[in-house]
C-alpha cells in the first residue's frame, strides 16, 4: 500500500454517552457490565470506548455492535436493545429533549484520508475552503445550525422540531485544519491496536505522505495569508 496522507479535520466532534430517560445509570461508571450500543469502526464508538475505559476496568466493557445511523440507534437504545450508546449532535439534542440523560462526554478530531497521487495544489483548494467556513462558522454558529437538519437527519421528526435555542453551542467546535502531529498519530494507532481494530506497528513513512501535506498546507496559508 503507497503511503497515505492525513491530515486533521476542522470539525471537533463532541460524543456523548447517553441514558434513557428511566436508567438508573447517572455516572459512567454505573456502565460496567452493562450493555452499550457502538456503530464499531466510526468515531463515536472509539469515543465511547475511551469514556467507558476511562471509568472502568477493560474486563468490565460490554459492547455490542449498533446501526451507524444515529436516529436509529437512538430509537433502539429507547427500545431496550441496549443500556447506553453514544450519539453526536442534532441527535445528543434530541435526546436530551426527551430527557435522556449524557453520562459522559468528550471530544475528538476526524482525520482525511487520501491516497498517495493527491495533487497538493488541488487539497490546498480544499483546505482554503475549509478554513474559510470554520471562520464563518465561529463567528456566529446559529447561523449555521440549520446544517444539522440535512443529511441523515432530513427524514428525522425529532431533529427538524429542533430550534435554534436547543442547542447547546458549546458542544460545537470547530479549528482551522493543521497536520496531526506523529505523536498523535502513533497514540492512536498503538491504542486501537490494543483493541484488535489495528495490526502491525505505526510506521510514520507509510501511514502519512508529509510531503503532500507539507506542501498543501503551505499553498492554502500562503493564499490566506496573501
Amino acid at each position: 500500500m503507497g503511503a497515505l496522507q492525513i491530515g486533521r479535520r476542522s470539525m471537533i466532534v463532541c460524543a456523548a454517552l447517553v441514558v434513557p430517560p428511566d436508567s438508573n445509570v447517572y455516572v459512567p461508571q454505573e456502565l460496567a457490565h452493562r450493555k452499550v450500543g457502538l456503530d464499531y469502526g466510526n468515531g463515536t464508538a472509539y469515543a465511547g470506548l475511551q469514556m467507558l475505559e476511562g471509568a472502568v476496568p477493560r474486563e468490565a466493557i460490554t459492547t455490542c455492535a449498533a446501526v451507524t445511523h444515529p436516529a436509529e440507534r437512538y430509537a433502539a437504545m429507547l427500545r431496550g436493545e441496549f443500556d447506553a450508546t453514544v450519539l453526536q449532535e442534532p441527535w445528543i439534542t434530541v435526546a436530551e429533549k426527551a430527557g435522556c440523560r449524557l453520562v459522559s462526554t468528550t471530544f475528538f478530531h476526524g482525520t482525511w484520508v487520501a491516497g498517495p497521487d493527491l495533487d497538493p495544489a488541488l487539497y490546498a483548494a480544499f483546505l482554503r475552503g475549509v478554513i474559510q467556513a470554520v471562520r464563518h462558522i465561529k463567528a456566529d454558529k446559529r447561523r449555521y445550525l440549520s446544517y444539522f437538519k440535512e443529511g441523515w437527519a432530513a427524514g428525522d421528526p425529532a431533529v427538524q422540531a429542533l430550534t435554534p435555542d436547543d442547542f447547546n453551542l458549546g458542544r460545537i467546535q470547530l479549528r482551522e485544519p493543521t497536520p496531526i502531529p506523529e505523536d498523535e498519530a502513533r497514540w492512536a494507532w498503538d491504542w486501537m491496536a490494543s483493541w484488535g481494530v489495528l495490526h502491525g506497528t505505526f510506521d510514520a513513512t507509510s501511514q502519512i505522505n508529509r510531503k503532500v501535506e507539507r506542501e498543501a498546507h503551505e499553498l492554502a496559508f500562503a493564499a490566506q495569508s496573501g
